[in-house]
């Protein structure tokens, strides 16, 4: 299988495109988030990783807020060398002509069907 590397948009997008056609995969992924995205992903997610899934009324707009850091908190050492030298923790993660974070990704079969 062919990696490609998404921006965190790209990847949002395609979720949000495929849960609203395909009534199965959004059954999957209402109800199993973590377990749809790692069949997709063709990886296990870190158990610190948590995924979850908040679906809109049209009387309610949510607005999602980037996680902060805690005070005190700092990259190791190895993470900021991986940040100054342009490395990744895992993946491509080009930025060429990105728009938004990149995320290298696995792409599979999303159809469900």
């Amino acid at each position: 299988m062919a990696t490609t590397n998404w921006t965190r948009g790209q990847l949002w997008d395609k979720i949000v495109e495929q849960a609203q056609k395909n009534p199965k995969y959004h059954q999957q992924l209402m109800a199993d988030p973590r377990g749809l995205m790692e069949k997709q992903l063709g990886t296990v997610l870190p158990k610190n990783v948590n995924i979850k899934v908040l679906e809109e009324a049209n009387d309610t707009y949510y607005i999602v807020l980037p996680a902060v850091a805690k005070d005190g908190a700092e990259l190791s050492d190895s993470d900021l060398e991986k940040v100054a030298g342009g490395g990744t923790v895992k993946g491509d993660a080009s930025c060429n002509n990105a728009q938004g974070s990149a995320i290298g990704v696995t792409v599979v079969d999303v159809s469900l069907v």
